[in-house]
């Protein structure tokens, strides 16, 4: 059976003009070049492995994603795209993707675009097969994830067979999410994301999960370093899908294959504390898209089923006047707290003159009514803000 290059270089020498084949989120599969003009869509997509959402909607305009054969779609000098055929690439009754012809429809003889239209089906059938797979993998991943203790073992055994990994493989698992009401689709990383063989990608709740067994072995350094490139690549692009969406990923801990339940619960509860916030007036990537739980310290308070209540505890009065009170004052509560109750090294972090930081202290004392000099108050403002406002925004919880 020919692979999904062979059948774009047998469509291309079949039309004689440039083809490329695409999935139905018009991430590239493979291409065939020819000499002669293209556009710079095409090269677009052939460098960026993919079109970008508003080419996509513009093709899908045409009708493209229902159809049954042949489709001209006429060029559009402004957004830079050249007239092209699109061939859609049928499996199991509906489109799996698109064999992309360029150059105007009317130029290739009809019995040769026949031809290429059954080559069309071939990919699409191969696509089809691939969906399957793919839906069989995220099967296994869940049942692994949800296993109680004694089905672990075989649960490990067999997703390991699926992915062509050891059973013994060590593994992490991350959960990838949006603000709330923004839902997350497992298939943006499916099939051409970058992401290799050997991740396991399912759909949870309008999240993402991924369960990544690592190659580095016992012995690495960085364990998580292995994971989180993969986790970042998966992260950027779950936002070419949308590039107004902030996306992040809360990230458990190594564990062997079998536990991977573990890493799920502890990647569930991260992502719980990192979520970002509503998306209103928000744009581009978070500063840090990655949250390791080993990593969260004492906001792994916020990760479990009690969080609210946590974090309810922690407002006190005190820190609830702080967080409404100048910016600057949390800012510098934040700091010296930060800093171990040093006023040097608070000076030195804001640019302040000392005898600023004593009269900015006294002012915090005042609005909170704590005393700063004695440890139980130091430690009642210091989780109060950790917990309430853990970016340092200043803006009330």
């Amino acid at each position: 059976m020919a692979d999904l290059q062979d059948l774009v270089d047998e469509a291309s020498l079949l039309l004689e003009g440039p083809v490329t084949l695409e999935d139905r989120r018009f991430r590239l599969l493979a291409f065939a070049a020819h000499p002669g003009a293209t556009d710079p869509v095409r090269v677009e997509t052939i460098l960026g492995k993919g079109a970008g959402p508003q080419v996509r909607a513009w093709f899908e305009g045409f009708g493209i994603a229902r159809a049954t054969g042949p489709v001209p779609v006429p060029g559009d000098p402004e957004r830079g795209i050249g007239p092209r055929l699109c061939l859609p690439a049928r499996g199991r009754g509906v489109v799996q993707g698109y064999l992309w012809v360029i150059g105007e429809g009317s130029r290739y003889a009809p019995e040769r675009v026949a031809a290429a239209m059954h080559l069309a089906d071939e990919a699409g059938e191969q696509l089809a097969r691939q969906v399957s797979r793919r839906r069989a993998t995220e099967r296994l991943l869940h049942e692994l994830l949800d296993a109680g203790p004694a089905e672990r073992s075989a649960g490990a055994r067999a997703l390991a067979d699926d992915l062509a990994v050891a059973p013994g493989s060590r593994a992490v698992v991350a959960v990838l999410g949006a603000a709330p009401g923004q839902r997350l689709s497992a298939e943006s990383l499916r099939g051409a994301g970058g992401l290799p063989r050997r991740a396991a990608v399912g759909d949870a709740e309008g999240d993402v999960v991924l369960l990544l067994p690592l190659v580095g072995g016992a012995g690495a350094d960085d364990p998580l370093g292995e994971a989180r490139s993969l986790v970042e690549r998966a992260l950027g692009q779950l936002e070419k899908e949308d590039p107004g969406r902030t996306v992040v990923a809360g990230v458990g801990q190594v564990v062997p294959l079998a536990e991977a339940g573990d890493s799920w619960t502890q990647a569930r509860a991260a992502l719980r504390v990192v979520r970002p916030e509503a998306p209103a007036g928000r744009s581009g990537p978070a500063a840090t898209r990655v949250h390791a739980w080993d990593e969260l310290g004492v906001r792994r308070m916020l990760g479990g089923s009690h969080a609210d209540a946590l974090a309810e505890a922690a407002r006190t009065p005190a820190v609830r006047a702080l967080l409404a009170a100048d910016p600057e004052l949390v800012r510098t509560a934040r700091v010296y707290l930060d800093r171990a109750g040093s006023v040097a090294a608070t000076a030195g972090e804001l640019d302040l003159h000392r005898q600023s930081v004593y009269h900015r202290l006294g002012r915090i004392e005042q609005i909170t009514g704590l005393d700063l000099a004695d440890g139980r108050h130091r430690l009642e403002l210091h989780l109060g803000l950790l917990v309430t406002d853990p970016d340092g925004g200043g803006q009330p919880g």
